[in-house]
């Protein structure tokens, strides 16, 4: 965790408050500099530390309808699933779009009760109590926690998302992060993951398109993009097919944290 706090520098968060969701679902949440230590972030919220931690990097565009019917049933029956088993806290972009959307969607049809933490940048995200007219996103009322950071656009907020997964991660059981569809923000982020300070194995489900399917083609095809190669080359990176159904993405999962 030391690491961790050198990398973010020590400024202190702000202190949680709540955000009322309707239907009565409720949110802890934090407003923080983007460069905010994540260990100290991840105390103010009330997570728990020292447990498995998932960092989900993805979208959900352009995909045919037959891969975002699988898909669901992937985040539904397999990821969160096993989430829900194991105890593990998931870490991811907090919004009602794509891939988050159908996690919450997944936590909350299924009552699960696992710590779904979403980290958006203010400036582009709106919830009950903050009508911002430059959102472009709301919050999920299915996530547990939030994380708001400081930044402009989308992507002020990968490096905390990932500071948080990490800082909540039992050591003996590192922090994974998860890469599912996905485009130019995710790319960054696997990069980031597979190169930088911050470091992460990162699981690639394949066959969810965009990103994940070019890591995919790109282990055995040649490419001219110089982050998905030095992802590939520098970073541990691994591959499940999501045609291989939930069990398959369980099975890998149980492997990788010996459970």
């Amino acid at each position: 965790m030391d690491g961790i706090r050198r990398f973010f520098g020590g400024s202190a968060p702000a202190e949680a408050f709540t955000i009322s969701f309707p239907m009565g679902r409720k949110a802890k949440a934090v407003a923080v500099d983007r460069a905010a230590d994540p260990t100290q972030t991840a105390r103010t919220l009330g997570l728990d530390l020292r447990r498995p931690a998932m960092a989900v990097m993805g979208g959900a565009g352009l995909m045919t309808p037959e891969a975002a019917v699988l898909l669901r049933s992937i985040i539904e029956d397999g990821l969160t699933h096993f989430a829900q088993a194991n105890n593990v806290t998931l870490v991811d972009g907090g919004t009602t779009t794509g891939v988050m959307g159908l996690i919450g969607t997944a936590r909350a049809r299924r009552g699960y009760t696992f710590p779904l933490v979403g980290v958006a940048p203010m400036r582009k995200i709106a919830f009950p109590g903050y009508d911002n007219p430059d959102k472009i996103a709301d919050l999920d009322p299915n996530h547990t926690h939030f994380a708001l950071t400081s930044g402009d656009d989308f992507g002020a907020e990968s490096d905390m998302l990932a500071g948080l997964a990490l800082a909540v991660a039992d050591h003996d059981r590192p922090m994974l992060g998860v890469v599912i569809n996905g485009g130019e923000i995710v790319k960054q982020e696997a990069h980031a993951r597979a190169t930088g300070a911050l470091r992460a194995p990162l699981l690639v489900l394949e066959g969810s398109g965009r990103l994940a399917d070019v890591l995919a083609q790109a282990r055995t095809q040649p490419t001219e993009d110089v982050q998905v190669r030095e992802t590939l080359e520098q970073g541990s990176v691994h591959f499940v097919d999501i045609s291989g159904g939930p069990e398959r993405l369980i099975a890998w999962l149980e492997s990788f944290y010996r459970f």
